[in-house]
């Protein structure tokens, strides 16, 4: 079996108005697929990397452009969809497990091909290397980036990033850095709840800033019953993701996940995920706060030194 070390490069709708939603609710429209192909063990065989020619979102959300350099010019040089998936499932081989950074990748990449009516939809099975990462390393980013895993691991970034295919490599690098027997061994424990999400919404026109505080978004419902939940503190990853735990008295724990995902200038859209939690992800969440309250214990005890000091100088 192969491993196919993947990464996405993917354009967004300018405005809401302009996105699709039939017969998937379009996110994000494929426009570069990257990826690395090793054996069972790890070795490099190959890599590709294909630019794709969008059907919907064929101007350059400039956002997008910015960060990945990519142009319209660019795009229309690109391989239709259809076409382009065609040529990477045959470039993956037979039997082939996928690697990515994140778990973003693949919900974009089952989204585009229900887009095209295609039948090869992934779920649960593939490896999510930041889980591993997370794990081996003691990180303490809840979404910690490539780049500074990366940097984590003392690997060079010598191209540019986000490039699907320079993205894809770096990935390799960085899992070649890892125990990846031991990972994959203990990977069902960390994902297996965590990979599916059992309920997902999309909340539009959102305040990225503010999202917590925005009532379609924080006030929930146990997924399974309806019923009331209780609701615990939110910690955020970045300015634009953060997660909680909610408890329902008779289903159990759930982790919630939010991303903002930027649409246009000052227009956000909100994902909202939510995981059966597992002990990982209690454990995580635990931790997190627990640092969190000993920052702002620190910072209580240094504020009262400064003003003992300024007392102290009257």
């Amino acid at each position: 079996m192969n491993y196919i070390i993947l990464d996405l490069e993917w354009n967004q709708a300018l405005s809401n108005a302009e996105l699709v939603r039939s017969p998937v609710v379009l996110y994000g429209e494929i426009i570069q697929i990257g990826a690395v192909k090793t054996d069972e063990n790890f070795n490099f065989i190959d890599k590709i990397k294909i630019n794709v020619r969008p059907k919907y979102y064929t101007k350059m959300n400039p956002f997008v452009q910015k960060i990945t350099g990519i142009t319209e010019t660019d795009l229309t040089a690109g391989e239709t969809f259809p076409k382009a998936a065609e040529r990477f499932f045959g470039w993956c081989g037979e039997e082939y497990r996928f690697i990515t950074w994140g778990f973003d990748d693949i919900d974009v990449f089952n989204d585009n091909l229900r887009l095209y009516g295609e039948e090869k939809v992934f779920g649960r099975d593939y490896i999510n290397l930041q889980l591993i990462f997370n794990r081996q390393t003691n990180s303490e980013h809840l979404q910690c980036a490539l780049s500074a895993a990366a940097e984590k691991l003392e690997i060079p970034i010598e191209v540019q990033v986000h490039d699907a295919a320079n993205d894809a490599f770096l990935t390799y690098e960085v899992l070649k850095k890892l125990d990846m027997i031991k990972g994959i061994t203990d990977y069902s424990e960390m994902s297996a709840a965590a990979a599916v999400p059992v309920a997902k919404d999309y909340i539009e026109n959102a305040d990225a800033a503010n999202m917590i505080r925005d009532r379609r978004i924080a006030d929930m419902k146990c997924p399974v019953c309806e019923g009331e939940v209780k609701i615990r503190e939110w910690i955020f990853g970045n300015s634009k993701s953060c997660r909680n735990l909610i408890e329902c008295k008779e289903h159990g724990v759930f982790l919630v996940k939010l991303k903002a995902l930027r649409v246009s200038d000052n227009n956000y859209t909100v994902t909202r995920s939510v995981y059966t939690a597992s002990e990982e992800d209690i454990s995580s969440y635990e931790k997190k706060l627990r640092k969190r309250a000993q920052a702002a214990e620190r910072r209580k005890k240094e504020k009262a030194v400064k003003n003992n000091d300024k007392d102290d100088n009257v």
